[in-house]
C-alpha cells in the first residue's frame, strides 16, 4: 500500500515540477539572435530570413544596436 502512494506522490511532484518549468518558459523573454536585444512592444520580432532563431523586424536599428555593441 505504501509503494502505492509513494508513486502517487512522485507523479504529482514531477507533475508539478514540469508544470513549473512550462510556465517559467513561456514568461521567458526571447532575444535577438542578431544583436542580443530583449523582445519588447518596440522591439518586436519575426523569424530571421536564414533560419538561425527570432530577429528584430527593423533591420537596420538591429544593425545599428549590433554595431554600437562591440564597440
Amino acid at each position: 500500500m505504501s509503494n502505492e502512494v509513494d508513486a502517487k506522490t512522485a507523479r504529482e511532484r514531477a507533475k508539478a515540477i514540469a508544470e513549473q518549468r512550462r510556465a517559467e518558459r513561456r514568461n521567458r523573454k526571447r532575444k535577438c539572435v542578431v544583436c542580443g536585444v530583449e523582445e519588447s512592444d518596440k522591439t518586436p520580432f519575426h523569424a530571421h530570413p536564414e533560419g538561425i532563431g527570432p530577429a528584430c523586424k527593423d533591420e537596420v536599428a538591429c544593425l545599428s544596436r549590433k554595431a554600437a555593441g562591440g564597440r
